[in-house]
């Protein structure tokens, strides 16, 4: 997702006498924002949060693109956990298998999705990475201020890992572009199931196709740093995905109905590895926004 390291969020929550109004500040959080239309990178930045009751009011300042938006302003906070690859200056620093490997160490962020009405009446989204030791205290600040304008995603269905050789259309071959100046976004139609998939980069730039197939095909071809999406008729499906490794989530979709997936890239020293979530349509949308369309087509 990103090219900067997720560093542990360490936070400090100052309450005054109860029955009075509070401001909880946390530190450390990270503020996340798509660079430009025209560079495609999800940066992201260590920012303060603070949420002033007295003020009714939430800021993110310390980062390069802060919020200040007022209570009634918020209309949808949504928490959502990924797990991704750590990445981060140490890994690129160390370099060949050993840097890789630190790079491709695995790690699980909570991430905060704010939309909120802007001065001129648009709604804007923002997002805020936590780590997994502050996003509790976050979660209940948000509940107590914004009640059931806090949504907090939970999927039960989990993917598994599968043997590659099971994949009916492992053996197709595929051509893959990268599409910098065209951004299609997803549309949801009456007869058949949309599923949108986020392929968010790694620092190690890993050029390796990644598979997404749904029962015997290959619907989607995906690399570190694109997005794609495809259309299924209802029904019952294994969605997997393939790299050096394959990994498969049992999904039922119903037709009108959109899913959120995300295809983690985990690039080692010698091949590419693959994980597959499911998540908020928010998130997902967001992470899109800082990735390129990836064209591709059968050999």
């Amino acid at each position: 997702m990103c090219r900067c390291p997720v560093l542990a969020c360490t936070f400090v929550l100052l309450l005054v006498t109860p029955g009075y109004a509070s401001t909880a500040v946390f530190k450390d959080v990270k503020a996340a924002y798509v660079k430009s239309t025209s560079d495609r990178e999800l940066v992201e930045q260590n920012a303060d949060l603070i949420l002033d009751d007295e003020a009714r009011t939430v800021v993110v300042k310390g980062s390069d693109h802060g919020l200040n938006a007022k209570y009634d302003d918020v209309q949808k906070v949504v928490f959502d956990t990924v797990t991704r690859m750590r990445g981060g200056k140490t890994g690129r620093m160390i370099g060949g298998l050993t840097g890789a490997a630190i790079s491709a160490h695995h790690v699980t962020e909570s991430l905060c999705y704010l939309e909120y009405r802007d001065s001129d009446g648009s709604t804007k989204p923002y997002m805020l990475v936590l780590s997994t030791d502050s996003a509790p205290a976050v979660k209940e600040k948000m509940q107590a201020v914004f009640g059931d304008r806090v949504f907090v995603t939970n999927y039960s269905s989990k993917a598994a890992e599968i043997e590659k050789k099971t994949l009916k259309d492992i053996e197709s071959k595929h051509d893959l572009k990268v599409d910098k100046k065209n951004h299609p976004l997803p549309e949801i139609v009456p007869d058949k199931a949309l599923v949108v998939v986020a392929c968010p980069s790694v620092p190690s730039e890993g050029s390796d196709q990644m598979k997404i197939h749904a029962n015997d095909h290959v619907v989607l071809v995906n690399r570190s740093g694109t997005y794609g999406f495809f259309y299924l008729e209802p029904g019952e499906y294994q969605v997997a995905s393939q790299a050096g490794n394959a990994v498969a989530l049992q999904m039922k979709v119903d037709a009108g109905r959109d899913y959120y997936l995300v295809q983690e890239p985990f690039m080692g020293g010698m091949k590419s590895g693959t994980g597959l979530s499911q998540h908020s349509r928010e998130m997902v949308m967001f992470l899109v926004d800082a990735l390129n369309h990836a064209e591709w087509k059968v050999k």
